[in-house]
């Protein structure tokens, strides 16, 4: 190598990341007005400038996102070849194309909340307090930084927690029930997210599959399993051990009102794409494309510090780093998302309806079914977002006499577990990595009793739902 060798392969590498955002943020403009308008021709569009921005970050993508991302392909020749509808693959592609565009402008909101000091303030907030509140506030902390910053706020919040419990803790017991407890908090936190989150992948994948129900008639269910599902992870804890030992938390100053500006900028994501489809009949997939990335920069404006023009700097250049820097888990949901709306595609509906009936599956029976079947898929590594889509499109396709929001919610709750307990998931694994601790003991160990009880809890409610139809 020639001793400018590393500076001539680093400017054309800096050059493919920064054409790789542009790619991707072009993409998201054409995913937008393919939602608004229908011209399917944006849609094509999008798809040329995704593709682009895949090839443009391919030496940052893992080696799983790469075979996801072949097994796309060759997905997609296979039904092109063995069944032929163009329609269906179109439609397929166009609704796995808004999971990248998602990730795109929660991108942008993240770079501009991560720039914020409230965040290291709440941060600092959450972890210095007593055993007997923490728990509660991290799986707080866990459910809003998972919706405003998605994973990486869930890195953040489980390596400054952990960093902490290592820290202080005063004897390696009292560090494990730490660590336990610490990082349960956050995860069951973090998991809860799907149940409701109108800017999760899940819920876009899922929702369109499902056309007599949007997320403001599915709000009351998935708040209610949400409420639920935190209130179990709490219960458990608190049958659990926990260290017995005083802790008077430091004064945080600022810390009451870094938490209210949080929850503000939670809240203003999802109250006013629901008022843009209330009052303007946009839709609220559509309208969370502009709206993210509008909260952003008044984000960032109201924490420039007297320095807009700065801050404004550090969000465009944020971005455009982080962007490609989301190579892989933008490869993973765009082709996990797109196979499983495939494989819904290619199911026969006849097959389907000739399995419930054969077996005698009745609604609650076909739910628990769907449940342990995505739970227990994700085991073996096989993503819960592929089994999701192709079991939900599968079962509205064939027209079983079951309520389409049990099938929906029967999904969520098997995407829910395998997200606890599967060490596939990108979440056990993070966990395992902060704490030490095999992902089987982090899922199956810590998590079993949880898992069971809500499991059990979630399937009675179905049968008794059964019953009642």
């Amino acid at each position: 190598m020639t001793s400018n060798g590393p500076l001539a392969s680093a400017q054309p590498f800096s050059i493919f990341r920064r054409a790789a955002s542009v790619a991707l943020i072009a993409a998201t403009v054409f995913v937008l007005i393919d939602g608004l308008s229908g011209r399917h021709l944006a849609a094509l569009a999008a798809l040329a400038l995704i593709t682009s921005y895949l090839c443009l970050s391919w030496t940052l993508i893992r080696t799983n996102a790469r075979i996801m991302l072949m097994s796309a392909v060759v997905g997609a020749v296979l039904y092109i070849v063995f069944f032929g509808d163009l329609k269906g693959l179109g439609l397929a592609a166009s609704r796995a194309l808004y999971l990248p565009s998602l990730l795109t402008v929660m991108t942008l909101l993240r770079v501009a909340a991560e720039g914020a000091r409230s965040i290291a303030i709440v941060t600092d907030f959450l972890i210095d307090q007593p055993p007997s509140r923490r728990f509660l506030l991290l799986m707080a902390g866990g459910h809003v930084f998972g919706i405003l910053l998605n994973l990486g706020g869930y890195q953040l919040l489980l390596g400054v927690s952990i960093a902490e419990r290592d820290r202080s803790a005063p004897t390696p017991e009292i560090a494990e029930i730490q660590g336990r407890r610490i990082s349960s908090a956050i995860l069951i936190g973090f998991a809860a997210t799907l149940l409701w989150s109108p800017v999760g992948v899940t819920l876009n994948l899922l929702l369109p599959l499902v056309p007599d129900i949007d997320w403001i008639g599915f709000l009351p269910y998935g708040v209610t399993l949400t409420v639920v599902f935190l209130f179990l992870g709490w219960a458990v804890d608190r049958m659990g051990p926990r260290p017995r030992r005083k802790h008077v938390p430091h004064p945080h100053p600022g810390a009451a009102g870094a938490l209210i500006s949080l929850l503000t900028l939670m809240i203003s994501v999802v109250a006013i794409s629901a008022l843009f489809e209330a009052l303007a009949g946009i839709p609220m997939r559509s309208a969370i494309l502009f709206v993210v990335p509008a909260l952003a920069l008044v984000w960032t404006l109201l924490n420039a510090n007297g320095a807009p023009a700065q801050a404004m700097h550090r969000l465009s250049r944020g971005s455009f780093h982080a962007l490609p820097e989301s190579a892989t888990e933008i490869c993973l949901v765009t082709a996990n998302g797109f196979l499983g709306l495939l494989v819904a595609e290619m199911i026969p509906p006849d097959a389907v309806m000739a399995i419930a009936t054969k077996l005698s599956l009745g609604p609650a029976l076909l739910a628990i079914c769907v449940m342990m079947l995505i739970a227990a898929l994700s085991m073996i590594g096989i993503s819960p977002m592929i089994t999701g889509a192709a079991s939900l499109g599968a079962i509205i396709s064939a027209g079983l006499p079951v309520p389409e929001i049990m099938i929906l919610l029967a999904v969520l709750i098997g995407y829910n577990v395998a997200m606890l307990i599967s060490p596939m998931t990108a979440t056990v694994g993070m966990t395992a990595g902060a704490v030490q601790k095999s992902a089987l003991t982090v899922g199956l160990r810590w998590q079993g009793k949880f898992i069971l009880t809500y499991v059990g809890l979630t399937a009675m409610a179905f049968v008794i739902w059964g019953s009642l139809l």
